[in-house]
């Protein structure tokens, strides 16, 4: 049996959703670890529900409990001889529930379900927040949620505020394997997607199109949503970078900028690939594709513990020092790599030293607008004990992407 097999059988649907979450022992010890390194009380909110709008929970609440419904809030007190935590949710409302569908509630079973040692009444978080406050002095929220704000003026006076995003963000930079399993599951998504999209990508086809396949493969294979606006941008929006309209027809001629990515059970690909739309590069598109390609290997040459996204001899530098010795610096405008995770453009320092299992774009890009020239080649990698897996194994090279062109007929 393969590791990747194992993590795979550790991976359990949440209660009554098709959405894969890590075992409940691992956001346990995500809540251990930090309350131990921050000390007080730690108090993190749920994404409150809005409605008409769908759900997407908070992506430091998920990471700390795995928990997907709203109005919920975590509390960690460490001031006594062992953590105590509780997480508290609203009680069930039936009437409401006609209208948003079943919600777990406190009472028999919730500890059970949730992982977390105590589930209380949301009502009852005042009254515990106030006495673990006064017990702690300090008080770490995270930076960004108005609820955390509400929270200065229940306090005891003289209660110090502080913020733990930072200490989150730290925790979430490494990834646990079982995560690695459900972006490699993102991945796999995006890839076909990718396939899908060129086998519409023609003259005369609308952008819109090759979006409609793409994120009908992704709720196809179980994804919940793209991870950001799927971007299909032809001709002169190949060279927009976040263009999201995708509404314009695709003329001979063309390049296309499709950068997609699905979100499956929280957690985010991103894969880009420029194509040519009549299914053959030009010579002027061969030469940009093949200068950022190179700009692309040269800094997955760099990938490896130590490393850095940015900064002097970094990912990025050898990216742009590639080309610039082409001429075309001022046409690359933007970095090379971000992280993925839980969010498209995760968290975490882009001057931290690299470390296994952390996970990343290497994207190079060219964009000319005076040609209407936009390439953009991106994959995703995890960094290994010697360098790096290219999570995203999907054509890139000059022939490999005309070959798949040429698969549509």
């Amino acid at each position: 049996m393969t590791r990747m097999t194992l993590v795979a059988l550790m991976l359990a649907a949440a209660p009554g959703t098709a959405i894969e979450r890590e075992p409940l022992e691992t956001y346990r010890a995500r809540r251990q670890h930090l309350a131990a390194e921050l000390g007080g009380a730690v108090v993190v909110f749920a994404a409150p529900a809005r409605d008409l709008v769908e759900y997407r929970q908070d992506n430091d609440f998920y990471y700390l409990t795995g928990f997907g419904e709203p109005d919920a809030v975590l509390l960690l007190d460490s001031t006594g001889a062992a953590l105590e935590e509780t997480l508290f949710i609203p009680e069930r409302d039936l009437e409401e529930e006609r209208w948003t569908g079943v919600k777990l509630g406190p009472g028999p079973g919730a500890e059970e379900a949730t992982g977390v040692a105590n589930v209380a009444p949301l009502d009852e978080f005042d009254v515990r927040f106030v006495a673990a406050a006064r017990r702690a002095g300090a008080v770490y929220t995270v930076r960004g949620q108005e609820a955390a704000a509400a929270l200065r003026g229940g306090a005891p006076p003289n209660t110090e505020f502080r913020d733990a995003s930072g200490a989150i963000a730290s925790l979430r930079l490494v990834k646990a394997d079982t995560e690695l399993a459900l972006l490699e599951r993102a991945i796999d998504i995006t890839m076909n997607a990718h396939r899908a999209a060129a086998g519409v990508i023609a003259p005369g086809a609308m952008e819109y199109e090759a979006e409609a396949v793409i994120e009908y493969e992704f709720r196809r294979a179980g994804a919940e949503r793209p991870a950001f606006p799927s971007i299909v941008g032809s001709g002169p929006f190949s060279t927009i970078l976040h263009y999201d309209r995708n509404d314009r027809e695709m003329e001979d001629g063309d390049l296309v900028v499709v950068d997609i990515g699905a979100e499956y059970s929280g957690y985010a690909a991103d894969i880009t690939r420029t194509y040519p739309v009549n299914g053959r590069f030009s010579e002027r598109q061969r030469e940009i594709y093949q200068i950022v390609l190179d700009a692309q290997k040269a800094a997955l040459a760099r990938v490896r513990p130590g490393a850095r996204l940015r900064g002097p001899d970094s990912i990025h530098s050898a990216a742009r020092e590639h080309i610039e010795s082409a001429g075309y610096g001022e046409y690359f405008i933007h970095g090379t790599s971000h992280y993925i995770g839980l969010h498209v453009h995760d968290v975490g320092s882009t001057q931290a030293p690299l470390e296994p299992n952390m996970v990343f774009t290497v994207e190079p890009g060219i964009y000319i607008p005076e040609e209407n020239i936009g390439v953009r080649i991106e994959d995703d990698v995890v960094v290994t004990a010697d360098g790096y897996r290219m999570l995203s194994d999907f054509p890139r090279e000059i022939d490999e992407i005309e070959a798949l062109m040429a698969g549509r007929d």
